[in-house]
């Protein structure tokens, strides 16, 4: 493989795990093709891949199902039964997180697979583990990827008000429409206090704008919902919301290096997300020829 194509491989890989630490099939598979076109051999793209994953502490959707199947197979190839202890050791191995990885299998796909292969296999199981999984999820902020428990607990405290009480969105639809008459409340500054919080442990855990639920994104949109002009602690939100924007233009940066236009032009697509530093990114774009200079 020359240098070319393997500093495309690696930004690929990259561009598919920053923000998730999580390669699902489809788009691994994806990758391979794309490798397969450039003329890479499959040896050489299983081996760019896994270093990549181990470097961005990131799993292989494929690997953990591959995972599973053996798992359930070991416990129900002699008596085609799963009992509940079997299934519960089966998932535990896979949806936790293993030692230097930050996610394990989404907990979705490990429901679907384990009643798939169940049914092909003709094995019986002893417990719907929907409910358990839905707890799972819960605990580990689900979407394409997942964090472990513990994380989530240390991380969202007041999870249980967000989902009986979605606060700022009441709050916003009786607040007059001339932002500039908004008044902060104690609660208000305790919600902006909150989501700065997990913006910040979001941004640690590389989760910028992925999952859309569970980013500094997410947890941004929330505080400008709360507080459109920033009239408290509007310059952190403004400073944590150029730092990603500046993470992202190093990576479209490093793409570009790497003749990958492509990826160039996806990350400075998610920089915009953050509604910040517009005139920054376009620059950019310029920049790297990704949109025409004006004359």
């Amino acid at each position: 493989m020359n240098q070319a194509d393997q500093e495309w491989l690696k930004n690929r890989v990259a561009v598919a795990v920053d923000d998730d630490f999580y390669l699902d099939r489809d788009e691994e598979r994806r990758i391979k093709e794309e490798g397969a076109s450039r003329g890479i051999v499959s040896r050489e793209i299983e081996l760019i891949i896994r270093e990549q994953l181990d470097e961005y502490s990131a799993v292989s959707e494929r690997a953990l199902v591959e995972e599973l199947d053996r798992l359930l197979h070991q416990f129900t190839d002699n008596d085609k039964k799963l009992d509940q202890k079997e299934e519960r050791l089966a998932l535990n191995k896979v949806v936790t997180p293993a030692p230097g990885k930050k996610v394990g299998l989404d907990p979705r796909v490990a429901e679907e697979y384990v009643a798939s292969f169940c049914k092909a296999n003709g094995a019986s199981r002893s417990t719907d583990t929907k409910k358990w999984l839905s707890s799972q999820m819960g605990l580990v902020l689900v979407a394409v990827a997942v964090a472990g428990a513990g994380i989530f607990f240390a991380t969202r405290p007041s999870a249980a008000k967000e989902e009986s009480a979605p606060v700022p969105v009441q709050a916003k639809e009786v607040r007059p429409a001339d932002t500039k008459a908004v008044r902060l409340n104690e609660s208000d500054r305790a919600e902006i206090d909150d989501q700065l919080r997990r913006a910040a442990l979001y941004v640690e855990k590389a989760q910028y704008t992925d999952p859309p639920e569970s980013s500094a994104k997410a947890s941004l949109d929330q505080i400008r919902q709360i507080d459109p002009d920033g009239q408290y602690r509007g310059e952190e939100v403004k400073g944590l919301a150029s730092r990603i924007v500046d993470h992202y233009i190093k990576l479209a940066e490093k793409s570009a290096a790497s003749n990958d236009l492509g990826a160039a032009a996806k990350w400075l697509a998610r920089a915009k997300l953050l509604n910040r530093d517009r005139e920054v990114i376009l620059e950019k774009e310029r920049a790297l020829g990704l949109v025409k200079a004006e004359r």
